[in-house]
Formats: structure tokens, C-alpha cells, sequence
């Protein structure tokens, strides 16, 4: 078969492919051209409005509202899990949404952060172990030893599963006074871990709120008096311990000289930092987060992004 004119074999591959069910390398055989002639031409005929596709369905609520998030706040990635009842339930949807966009962003020697967190813990049971090693590490963003367990540890776990060695921080987050965090932080086997925290290329972490049964006090980390001090200088959230306001600015405080964890400097300098992070609690934290372009990438559930998306001014679509 043989048609002389561009114009009538966009209409003729269109009529092909979407109205007789032909494929690309069928419809070359048909007429006597190659598959990458096909495609460019079922191109044209899509940009031109040849082909007009009407979806007769809307898009699922959470991948609009996962659009939405992108498009408002600059996200490279945001990710809605659907809400259940149980909350429980649902950040287990987060860590399966987590642990696959974990891995779709992995690379050889990538260097990963993690700091503990319970939603952020949820991403263990769905990570699968790649297929070849990546060469890369695990690096501990934060000090891990302040209680003598802590159930929100995720470093050890995501290793262990992902098959990539460890870079750990095996001090407190929280000392007792600037002097005790310079002694520490004099160790070298410290400064070079803490070195190697500042260069990671992906770090995934939860947002700490501000309330009286946050989990900084639940796990002692911090008193409710220190949490309520943070809260009466403006702050809504904290990220990998340092705290911020509903614009996502620094909000120094108490303690700020005894904490060991990344600077908020370093913070400001990760290349993508994925939040995981869902609830009523943590809306103003993810919020104040997503204003100041503290994060990168962002998983959350439907609740608690219509709750975001409605203080931000966003009508859903």
C-alpha cells in the first residue's frame, strides 16, 4: 500500500493502532516503513488532535491530590497513600509507597540517609534486596543512642534488608552540655561519619510536630517543657532535630548547643530529602516543611493531604 502524503498517513497509522488494535512493528510492516516512522507519525497525530483521547473516569483521588502537592510547593515527587480507618493501616500503605520509591531511587554508590523514625521504619517489610550490590551506604544522620532501646530505629534494619554497609552515629542525640557534645564530636571515627551524613545523596526522614505528646517526648528524648519552649518561638515541626516555623525558617532554641545531628546548613544542602510523614498532628510540621522547600519528595495519606492542600488555599480538582 502506498500513500503519498504525511497528512494522510498520520490519519491512516492512527486509524491502525487505536481503532484495529495493530502494533507499532505491524502497522511497519503494513506499509513499509520502520517502527520509529510509526511512532513519530502516532506523535504528530496526538499533538496535532488527530487522535483525541476522553478518559471517562476522573483520576483517583490521591493521584490528583499528589499532583496538586507537586505542583503548589515545587515537589520532585509526591506520593498519597489512600487513608483506612485505622491508622495503623495506613502507615503501613506509606511504608509499601515508601519502601518502592526508595528503590526506584537508588543507584550505585549512592549514599543513603536515614535517621529513626516510626514511619519511616514502616518501609522494612516491603524492601526487597537488589539484585546486584550497590556499592553505596547507609548513613545515620542523626546520634541513636539516647535510650537504651529505641523502637523507631530504622538504620541497622534498612542495611540489613538493602545488603549495603552501615555508616553509623553510635553517640546520643541529645548530651548534657556543649562541653560533652565538642569532647564527642572531637572523636574522629564522629567527624568522619558526620562528614559522610553531610554527602549523602538521598535522605529519607520523618517531620517531628510540636505538641505535648510528640515523639521526641514520648521516646525522652526531649522534656515538654523544652518542646513547649520550641513552641512559643514559633516553631510547628523539626527536621532530623533542628525545628522550623509555619514558613519552614530555623527556630533556634534550648538544647541547640547539645544536639548532634546535621547542622541546619548541612540540612539546607541534601539534594533530595524524601518526607514520610501522616496524620492530623503532623499537618502544620508538613506544611511549615513544604513552604520553606525543606523537603524534595513527599509520602503522605489522602487525609492528611486535603488537610494541607486546604490551609494552603488549594481547591481540590
Amino acid at each position: 500500500m502506498q500513500v503519498h502524503s504525511e497528512a494522510d498517513l498520520k490519519v491512516l497509522v492512527a486509524w491502525m493502532y487505536y481503532d484495529e488494535g495493530l502494533t507499532h512493528e505491524k502497522i511497519a510492516q503494513r506499509l513499509g516503513m520502520s517502527r520509529v516512522s510509526v511512532t513519530r507519525l502516532l506523535q504528530k497525530a496526538r499533538r496535532e488532535g488527530i487522535v483525541q483521547i476522553h478518559i471517562t473516569r476522573p483520576l483517583p483521588v490521591q493521584f490528583r491530590m499528589a499532583k496538586q502537592l507537586e505542583e503548589t510547593f515545587g515537589l520532585k515527587r509526591a506520593i498519597v497513600v489512600r487513608s483506612y480507618p485505622e491508622y495503623r493501616v495506613t502507615l503501613d500503605a506509606l511504608g509499601g509507597a515508601g519502601a518502592q520509591y526508595l528503590q526506584s531511587l537508588l543507584f550505585p554508590g549512592c549514599r543513603l540517609g536515614v535517621a529513626w523514625s516510626e514511619t519511616v521504619r514502616r518501609i522494612i517489610p516491603y524492601l526487597q534486596r537488589p539484585k546486584q550490590p550497590l556499592g553505596g551506604t547507609i548513613n545515620e544522620l542523626v546520634g541513636t543512642r539516647t535510650v537504651q532501646t529505641n523502637p523507631f530505629s530504622v538504620s541497622g534494619q534498612l542495611a540489613n534488608a538493602l545488603g549495603m554497609p552501615l555508616v553509623t552515629l553510635p553517640v546520643p542525640v541529645v548530651v548534657q552540655s556543649p562541653a560533652a557534645r565538642d569532647a564527642i564530636m572531637s572523636e574522629e571515627s564522629i567527624r568522619t561519619a558526620m562528614e559522610h551524613a553531610r554527602q549523602c545523596d538521598i535522605a529519607f526522614v520523618g517531620l517531628g510536630d510540636v505538641g505535648p505528646e510528640c515523639t521526641l517526648v514520648r521516646t525522652g528524648h526531649l522534656s515538654a517543657q523544652t518542646v513547649a519552649e520550641f513552641r512559643e518561638r514559633g516553631a510547628v515541626g523539626d527536621i532530623l532535630m533542628r525545628f522550623y516555623d509555619s514558613n519552614g525558617e530555623y527556630v533556634p532554641g534550648p538544647l541547640e548547643s547539645c544536639i548532634i545531628s546535621l547542622e541546619w546548613a548541612d540540612i539546607k544542602r541534601l539534594p533530595h530529602i524524601v518526607a514520610m510523614a501522616a496524620g492530623p498532628r503532623k499537618v502544620d510540621a508538613i506544611l511549615g516543611a513544604l513552604r520553606g522547600r525543606l523537603i524534595h519528595s513527599l509520602i503522605t495519606d489522602t487525609d492528611t493531604a486535603r488537610q494541607i492542600l486546604g490551609k494552603a488555599g488549594v481547591s481540590e480538582i
